[in-house]
């Protein structure tokens, strides 16, 4: 048997309705990812008894862990439903093709379950309990939309048979920056080169109960933070203004192939975040070329018609999520 190979192995992964438990009847997506990080820590306890010699003596098994990350390209098809843990809540518009999905921010859904395939060895990691601890997006000029999850999970099960043998390929025709609109306050801006955030659901994952065996208990979410950046070019004070004057600002990035009505080979996805300040964070010099103008900024909710410190709209010919 040769070595195990990256590209012969496959991530796949369903929604689950108890926490930990692999679904009845499994309805995996194919996930297209760049790397990937799920793993399973198990704990060593040293004793520090004292026997009469220098010698160490077996140590502890202690709690296990399991975290996660995937790193991938946004694309219509295939992270929909990850949209939906990362953010809590998901309104479906539309009786046929295409319909209009919104996000929310709100209560986190159960949990995930994500299986690592080694079809080169026929073994299979499944992972159950995954909750979506965060995510990152990063829009730029050109090139694809770079979007990378951490997850936070409950166990590792090892086995010989995959949880769905026919799992959903959705296809990945990802979103290029060029194809990007982005909105400062309400109107069309043409100076951002560069344009992250990001999404924190503060997952608590050290709830260990006696008698467990050592798998977590639950991973509660806490309260959501979302923050980013934004680069500028710099040519007036406008933006900086507002960095140091604390006034409220909005933010609107909408990605759009064709049409963008949501039909195949048409879909868009727009992120808003429709009340956030930015930070003050003064020009400097570094060189004779064109000045930059950085902006952290943090979202938040007040008085916002979403009620959401950022609202995901994709429309496509996905029925359901």
């Amino acid at each position: 048997m040769g070595q195990v190979t990256g590209s012969n192995c496959r991530l796949v992964y369903d929604a689950e309705t108890v926490f930990g438990t692999t679904p009845t009847t499994p309805a995996a997506i194919v996930a297209y990812f760049k790397d990937e990080g799920f793993a399973q820590d198990i704990e060593q306890i040293t004793s520090n008894i004292i026997r009469g010699n220098r010698n160490p003596t077996t140590p502890f098994t202690g709690n296990r862990s399991v975290k996660g990350s995937m790193s991938s390209e946004l694309a219509p098809y295939g992270q929909a439903l990850l949209l939906k843990h990362l953010l809590g809540s998901v309104e479906t518009a539309g009786d046929t093709a295409p319909y209009t999905h919104v996000f929310k921010i709100a209560k986190l859904p159960t949990s995930l379950c994500f299986e690592k395939q080694f079809t080169d060895l026929g073994k299979y990691f499944l992972y159950n309990g995954v909750r979506v601890a965060s995510a990152s997006f990063d829009i730029k000029p050109a090139g694809p939309v770079d979007v990378a999850f951490e997850f936070a999970g409950q166990k590792e099960t090892v086995s010989g048979t995959p949880v769905d043998a026919a799992p959903t390929d959705m296809g990945h025709t990802p979103w290029e920056g060029f194809e990007a609109e982005v909105q400062e306050g309400g109107t069309a801006i043409g100076v951002i080169t560069a344009l992250k955030f990001d999404v924190n659901n503060d997952i608590q994952s050290d709830q260990y109960a006696i008698g467990g065996g050592g798998t977590v208990y639950g991973l509660p979410e806490g309260t959501a933070k979302v923050s980013g950046s934004a680069t500028a070019i710099f040519e007036s004070l406008d933006l900086y203004t507002k960095a140091v004057e604390g006034t409220a600002s909005s933010i609107k990035a909408t990605l759009t192939k064709g049409t963008g009505v949501g039909t195949k080979g048409n879909e868009s996805i727009e992120f808003f975040l429709p009340e956030l300040k930015f930070k003050a964070t003064t020009p400097t010099i570094k060189d004779a070329k064109g000045l930059m103008l950085e902006l952290p900024f943090e979202a938040y909710y007040d008085i916002g018609a979403g009620a959401s410190a950022l609202q995901i709209t994709l429309k496509s010919t996905q029925e359901t999520i």
